[in-house]
């Protein structure tokens, strides 16, 4: 990778875990549609879990001010753990743009940005920017700090995703952390410390939202914006095996605050105590165990979207 990036050149990143590899499969593609389009671009492969972070910590530090993430959540959480940890240069003076070939899309679903690349291009090279809250998660156990830029949580979702094999499998990944997960549909005491109050639930899991759309298409923060400055709180109590079931639809259609098991806060931090084995994912990637404190820097990046 370069060591000096010229002001208008992107930094194109891709996974080949991501998406069942679809991103590298496609990388010719997505470079001669760079060169078509006139965009400078450098690539960079990431090789392991946390690569891209170092990656784009390293090139900003270069001079690089724009990142192309070719993947999926996953991908773009970690551009956006990489960007935040250079503290020098805000992550407003970085341009983020993504191209959706990974396995979860959800944020990608929440702008309206399409899986097809050439179109998905066409939205980068138009060049319209905006802000966009950054969330994070504070660990007291380990003294760190993950940041996300959709969806982070606590309880059965986080369970799914640190029973999840290899990446490589893609959908089937997740498939296999879902059924090897549901022995653990108990509920878990959480204590939800938000705006002053407390409170104590069993609960299936606690979503910490700054986009709306997690878990493949999971509709749990409705009124979520991602430029409000708020952090949303979805929290789901726990209920038998048949109505989890019969409420799914709701899990789906937007619908989902009106269900009786549910409770909804919009604010700008909570702190969750629980189990100390008790997981935590942000942007579908397992993160650590609880306790931990969840909140919003707002406007923290500038991202390209439709």
């Amino acid at each position: 990778m370069s060591s000096d990036f010229a002001p208008d050149a992107w930094l194109l990143l891709l996974n080949p875990v991501s998406g069942g590899g679809r991103g590298l499969r496609q990388r010719a593609h997505i470079e001669s549609a760079l060169a078509a389009r006139h965009m400078r671009f450098v690539t960079a492969i990431s090789n392991y879990e946390g690569h891209t972070s170092e990656l784009v910590a390293e090139a900003i530090r270069a001079g690089c001010r724009r990142l192309l993430v070719g993947g999926g959540d996953g991908s773009l959480s970690e551009a956006v753990n990489g960007m935040l940890a250079v503290p020098e240069v805000p992550g407003t003076d970085v341009t983020l743009a993504l191209l959706p070939v990974g396995t979860g899309n959800d944020w990608a679903r929440g702008h309206g940005i399409p899986h097809d690349i050439d179109a998905a291009l066409d939205i980068v090279a138009a060049g319209k920017t905006v802000a966009h809250d950054a969330g994070y998660v504070d660990l007291p156990a380990t003294g760190q700090r993950r940041y996300f830029i959709n969806v982070a949580g606590i309880g059965f979702d986080a369970i799914v995703v640190e029973h999840m094999p290899s990446r490589k499998l893609g959908w089937l990944a997740y498939l296999v952390g879902l059924l090897r997960s549901l022995g653990s549909l108990s509920a878990i005491p959480l204590r939800i410390e938000v705006d002053g109050k407390t409170e104590q639930a069993g609960a299936l899991v606690l979503f910490a939202c700054i986009g709306r759309y997690c878990g493949g298409a999971m509709f749990v923060a409705p009124r979520a914006r991602t430029d409000d400055g708020k952090l949303d709180l979805t929290l789901i109590r726990h209920m038998p095996r048949l109505r989890i079931v019969k409420s799914l639809p709701q899990l789906f259609d937007g619908s989902i605050e009106s269900h009786p098991k549910v409770t909804t806060w919009q604010t700008t931090a909570a702190h969750v105590e629980a189990p100390a084995d008790t997981p935590l994912e942000a942007d579908g990637e397992f993160i650590g165990h609880a306790p931990a404190t969840f909140g919003v820097l707002p406007g923290a990046l500038r991202v390209v979207l439709p």
